[in-house]
């Protein structure tokens, strides 16, 4: 099931992303590939078709949810064994079922975002913890593929990616990466400039003024925003980016396109689009916990549309938290009310 034939999933549809934003800058940005947005909207619909067809009358009661049901909200990044999921698992699925599984998946990300969740799907193997298995991702569909509004989402530990498709619009928030252990045993890391660029722009900053970087020196246990369903901006701390130097903006920038770069690439063009528009230098960068490798940290990257946190707080500095917020677009809540 996890062969060197699912590469064949990461074919993209071209297309591109209605994504809700706090301001009218932001959203026109948006608005002007939204016309294309079909195209991935009809990708996703067609896989999410083809999926359901492989399935027997009570595995698709398992499988498919109302859109309005309560459950498209509720989401976790924990193994099965401590949040009890809905949704078809990997490891009740047949050969056929599960590559389309993984077809539906591929709709939702780039080559590089379906790369970055095998890898972290197959670090199940290795995590030190009852409950953790590769086959125990789930996928759930709500509403009627290709109908006007509908979603999809594919879940299990350290993954959780959720879709809502309205009138051909894509939301693609909240969107969870996380690793345990953070690199496989010959060496490869899943994460590795999400966890170093963040490291970098502090060590660029002369040792007298990192304080305005440094929220504190012990790194909190977990992300502030947890599980939420929907999040508002947290308090502004750190510094703004309009104030790094150029290098440190540079390594800013890199750490978002870091993350937008598993969505597909016209939506994560759009995203860093809005981002632009909203105001780069009002981003505010801020870390805490320490500088040295496989040590406790933390890190929050705030704009006026979109929150970013990473922690890295347990297991010796060996366990990623990651999560990518929009503060109106989670669950596709914007382009629902619009």
């Amino acid at each position: 099931m996890f062969d060197s034939n699912r590469r064949a999933f990461m074919k993209r549809t071209a297309g591109a992303v209605a994504a809700a934003a706090l301001t009218a800058t932001a959203n026109r940005a948006i608005a002007g590939t939204a016309t294309q947005a079909t195209d991935l909207a009809d990708a996703m619909a067609d896989a999410a078709d083809r999926f359901l067809a492989r399935l027997d009358r009570s595995e698709r009661q398992v499988a498919t949810f109302a859109f309005k049901d309560d459950e498209r909200h509720r989401w976790h990044w924990s193994t099965h064994r401590a949040f009890r999921r809905a949704g078809l698992p990997l490891m009740d699925m047949d050969a056929a079922q599960a590559e389309r599984a993984f077809a539906l998946l591929s709709t939702g990300l780039s080559e590089a975002g379906f790369d970055k969740a095998r890898n972290i799907m197959e670090l199940q193997n290795q995590v030190p913890l009852a409950g953790a298995d590769p086959r125990l991702f789930f996928v759930s569909i709500f509403g009627t593929p290709g109908g006007r509004r509908w979603g999809w989402r594919f879940e299990g530990h350290h993954l959780s990616h959720h879709f809502t498709v309205v009138d051909g619009a894509v939301a693609v928030t909240p969107f969870f990466h996380g690793a345990w252990p953070t690199k496989r045993a010959d060496g490869f890391r899943t994460m590795p400039r999400e966890e170093d660029a963040a490291r970098e722009i502090v060590l660029l900053e002369p040792a007298s003024q990192r304080d305005r970087l440094i929220l504190s020196t012990r790194a909190p246990r977990r992300h502030e925003t947890g599980n939420r369903a929907f999040v508002s901006p947290l308090a502004p701390v750190g510094a703004r980016a309009g104030d790094l130097d150029g290098r440190q903006q540079a390594l800013l920038r890199e750490l978002l396109s870091t993350y937008l770069s598993a969505f597909p690439p016209t939506l994560s063009a759009a995203h860093m689009q809005a981002i632009d528009l909203a105001g780069f230098d009002a981003i505010r960068f801020g870390r805490a916990g320490s500088l040295i490798p496989e040590r406790p940290h933390y890190y929050r990257i705030q704009g006026p549309t979109f929150l970013l946190e990473f922690d890295n707080s347990r297991n010796n500095g060996t366990h990623i938290h990651s999560v990518w917020r929009d503060f109106q677009g989670d669950f596709g809540a914007a382009l629902l009310t619009a």
